[in-house]
């Protein structure tokens, strides 16, 4: 009887370290932020660079002066995610295999005429679909059941929920220099009057200068910034929880189906 408790017992612990250590990932994911910069530099041509890192651990980077996407697993390049595949394909000069075109049959004429009727009526009921898909009577409706005054308060909610996650998304840190002119004095004012409107603009170390005699731009910037998981989770939470957004989605979903 004590072998089969000590073999229940040590099934136990193995259940249990697992279970931990799921647990422990699990908070990891969450809690833990992904870090990311973007440096751009365009003094003698365009020239990017950036990084995903998390943890320290796992990172998606590319560098300024290459092509190819690298992931890395503690600084360790484990995969090439884009590039580099077609500069050596073109360094090697090798062309993708088309096959034997003499071993190539093409279909008689006879043949082909069905496939072009068959292409035409596939293409006939795909705008079918598409124009029953939209009716100006079912966005007409939905518009107006945004317009009632109980659905106005969900679309404030929502869209303060989409300048929190906007304002929550933007970089911690920015940096750049920016010198731009349209060689022409008027359209370059107009220009910076435009820019003077975004935000990002008057943060500190962004610097705008204006050249007001040649047509000339040049930028060098740097972002930086961090992503938890636990807000999405909240942002999904609060919205599932909301009676009112339920009960809107219920009322568009059913003016769909009577428009349909």
């Amino acid at each position: 009887m004590w072998i089969v408790l000590t073999i229940l017992k040590w099934i136990g612990f193995i259940f249990g370290g697992i279970l931990a250590l799921l647990l422990f990932f699990s908070a990891l994911v969450i809690f833990v932020p992904l870090r990311y910069y973007v440096r751009v530099n365009s003094q003698d041509k365009l020239t990017y660079s950036y990084c995903f890192r998390w943890l320290s651990v796992v990172a998606v980077r590319k560098g300024a002066h290459s092509d190819r996407v690298l992931l890395t697993l503690f600084g360790i390049p484990i995969k090439c995610l884009a590039g580099g595949e077609k500069k050596t394909r073109e360094k090697k000069g090798t062309k993708p295999d088309l096959g034997d075109s003499s071993h190539r049959s093409e279909p008689p004429d006879k043949e082909k005429k069905p496939q072009k009727k068959r292409r035409k009526k596939t293409a006939g009921l795909k705008r079918d679909k598409s124009k029953k898909s939209f009716s100006f009577a079912k966005v007409s409706s939905i518009i107006g059941l945004v317009k009632e005054s109980k659905n106005r308060r969900v679309i404030k909610k929502l869209l303060r929920e989409i300048l929190l996650l906007l304002q929550y998304l933007s970089p911690t840190r920015v940096r750049g220099r920016i010198i731009v002119g349209t060689g022409d004095p008027c359209t370059t004012g107009m220009l910076l009057g435009g820019i003077s409107l975004f935000p990002a603009a008057y943060q500190d170390g962004v610097q705008i200068v204006p050249d007001f005699e040649e047509k000339h731009f040049e930028a060098d910037g740097f972002i930086k910034g961090r992503i938890r998981m636990i807000y999405f989770l909240r942002l999904l939470h609060r919205l599932y929880k909301d009676r009112e957004l339920k009960a809107l989605w219920k009322q568009i979903n059913k003016v769909k189906k009577e428009a349909a």
